[in-house]
């Protein structure tokens, strides 16, 4: 009987840190802590209300998700960006990417199908953000933006797959949110980006594989141009510019 309320309080940090994990990681992958910058547990602690228990825990997991970096003598940082890394990331996002489409192609029904244009509709009505400081516009847009490219490989019956494919997107959305107002901003970037969204939907319900898959991997080296052009603009907006004094 008495061991029962320290299982409990097991229970309550193991939970605590599930969710301080999933609120981290989802402010590293939009750009709110930024890359390079020091994870310090006395401000993130009060930041995100917790302790340092449960901070350690998730920072842990992040490292293991290449989110996070541990130095010994710096603790633990926001992962960098680099142009070598977006290459390399691109590249295999690619190479998995079109793989689970045309198994997604060979073994879609008519949910499958619903599913894509649903996504597809809901990210067409979504508004373009303006501002990179409209974060509930720029949250919106990239959420809707997941779920279509989800969509589209949701059938590929890989959970590995689906799962890796889903890790290299998240990474390049760090990359994509530092360059969303630039495409927002031109016509000719927006529509070039509608057209190849509808153009990979029509041809996967068509189950033309080959088209699907050539426009997919056009859009994801769309993307990285767009980035690469930009990058300098990218680094200095996203990059942290603070210190390594205090802790």
């Amino acid at each position: 009987m008495s061991l029962q309320p320290v299982a409990v309080a097991d229970d309550e940090s193991t939970t605590l840190g599930i969710e301080i994990y999933a609120r981290l990681r989802r402010d590293l992958i939009a750009g709110h802590l930024k890359p390079g910058e020091r994870l310090r547990f006395r401000q993130l602690s009060a930041i995100y209300g917790v302790g340092i228990a449960p901070l350690r825990e998730a920072l842990s997991r992040l490292v293991s998700d290449q989110l996070v970096r541990f130095e010994g003598h710096r603790g633990y940082t926001v992962a960098p960006l680099s142009l070598s890394d977006l290459h390399d990331l691109c590249a295999l996002r690619t190479e998995l990417s079109c793989n689970a489409l045309r198994r997604a192609i060979a073994r879609g029904d008519e949910d499958w199908e619903a599913e894509i244009l649903a996504a597809l509709h809901r990210l067409e009505r979504t508004p373009v953000p303006h501002s990179v400081e409209d974060r509930k516009t720029v949250d919106e847009w990239e959420l809707r933006h997941d779920r279509f490219h989800y969509s589209l490989i949701a059938a590929c019956d890989s959970p590995w797959l689906l799962h890796f494919c889903g890790a290299l997107s998240d990474h390049f959305q760090r990359y994509r949110r530092g360059v969303i107002v630039v495409t927002s901003s031109s016509q000719e970037l927006l529509k070039r980006v509608r057209d190849q969204h509808r153009t990979i939907a029509e041809a996967a319900i068509a189950r033309d594989a080959e088209r699907a898959t050539a426009v997919l991997a056009e859009h994801f080296q769309g993307s990285v141009e767009v980035v690469v052009r930009n990058y300098e603009e990218v680094s200095r907006s996203l990059s942290a510019g603070n210190g390594d004094d205090g802790n």
